[in-house]
């Protein structure tokens, strides 16, 4: 699958998408690094910035805003035109390869360097020759702030060991409860080592290759089943929290007549969890079902979706994710293996345990969806 990085940035702008949650992270470690920088000039750079929302964001009223200067990397020529927009003339925006360590050689050494949505794209013998870089790129107590996901195989401990074996002092790493995106923030207490221009740090791989992801809400079907127990509960719960802080009026709202409801998306998210449910004990009885179409259109208006209580959808949507994860558990091996045909996008054949994933996929896809209704 190759991503369309446009549409991709679309999830920083959706409440509650893992991209929103992680980049206001990201802002306040690069706040937290302007604080904790010495008075004068801060040199930035910035690896893959895309449209350069972390650092513009974080800049945004900041007090040390007018001290930064430095450069911001970014390969396609649309969201580098963005970034400009974004950070303003006293940041550089170079459109160029960001892999190549050519195109820092006039900003370096720098005070604070971005490796942010970088070591999820590129392969891990990258990720560490990078890491083994950074000392050319910073100067003295230079911050250095990285993301990457902690889906297993997690590399992000071996991260933090690399970082410091080339000197680099831990300030934080945030990995939130019920995420899988984990962030670091680093202060260089090494040696600085002479820059080289031309040495190839990283070839930019993409997510899109390495697993299927959601380009709306950024959710990455490599999951793997011990992931979707505590997943399908916590999610749940966070859709039941998002959808009973809508109010009595706006919860029943349509933004246009072929878009549901928060409401009717909270009652096809519970019919969801008890179909798959009923999917998944069939499949394990039968050998590879076609499952029934789910209706889901049809049934908004047969079970008039916007008709119902919206406390008792919520309870109703807990007590449905309970129940499948509690079938899930009593599976084993060969249990997670056993498939079925299933109608969307196309009939396939897929695995209990995929189902399990894309149910997974639902709860947050339509917490964003209610998230930017309301």
């Amino acid at each position: 699958m190759v991503r369309d990085w446009h549409e991709w940035h679309r999830a920083y702008d959706m409440p509650g998408s893992p991209l929103a949650q992680r980049l206001e992270i990201v802002r306040q470690c690069i706040r937290d690094a302007l604080d904790a920088t010495p008075a004068g000039p801060i040199a930035v750079m910035s690896m893959c910035a895309g449209e350069a929302r972390d650092l513009a964001g974080a800049l945004e009223g900041h007090a040390r805003a007018r001290d930064v200067h430095g450069i911001v990397v970014e390969l396609d020529p649309e969201l580098a035109r963005r970034a400009e927009e974004n950070v303003g003339p006293a940041v550089d925006v170079i459109v160029g390869d960001a892999g190549m360590s050519t195109a820092y050689e006039d900003a370096a050494p720098a005070d604070l360097v971005l490796v942010c949505g970088v070591f999820g794209n590129i392969t891990d013998a990258d990720m560490e020759r990078t890491v083994r870089q950074l000392p050319m790129l910073c100067a003295p107590g230079a911050h250095v702030v990285w993301t990457r996901h902690r889906r297993p195989p997690d590399v992000t401990p071996a991260v933090r060991a690399w970082l410091a074996e080339q000197g680099f002092e831990e300030v934080a790493f945030v990995a939130p409860e019920d995420s899988a995106f984990g962030i670091g923030m680093h202060r260089f207490a090494g040696s600085p080592l002479p820059f080289r221009p031309h040495v190839r740090m990283f070839d930019f791989v993409g997510y899109g290759m390495l697993g299927e992801v959601c380009r709306t809400c950024g959710f990455s079907y490599d999951v793997t089943r011990a992931e979707v127990l505590p997943w399908l509960r916590s999610d749940a719960r966070a859709f039941t929290d998002r959808l009973r802080e809508i109010d009595t009026v706006d919860v029943r709202r349509r933004p246009a007549p072929d878009v549901w409801s928060p409401l009717e998306y909270a009652c096809h998210v519970r019919d969801v969890l008890q179909v798959q449910r009923d999917r998944i004990v069939q499949a394990q009885h039968e050998d590879e079902p076609h499952f029934a179409p789910m209706r889901r259109d049809e049934r908004v208006v047969e079970k008039r979706y916007n008709e119902q209580e919206p406390d008792l959808v919520a309870t109703e949507l807990l007590a449905a994710a309970d129940a499948l994860a509690g079938t899930l558990e009593t599976l084993d091996d060969a249990g997670w293996s056993r498939r079925g045909v299933y109608n969307y996008p196309e009939p396939q054949l897929r695995t209990v345990e995929w189902i399990a994933i894309h149910t997974v996929h639902e709860l947050l896809h339509h917490r964003v969806d209610i998230g930017t209704l309301a």
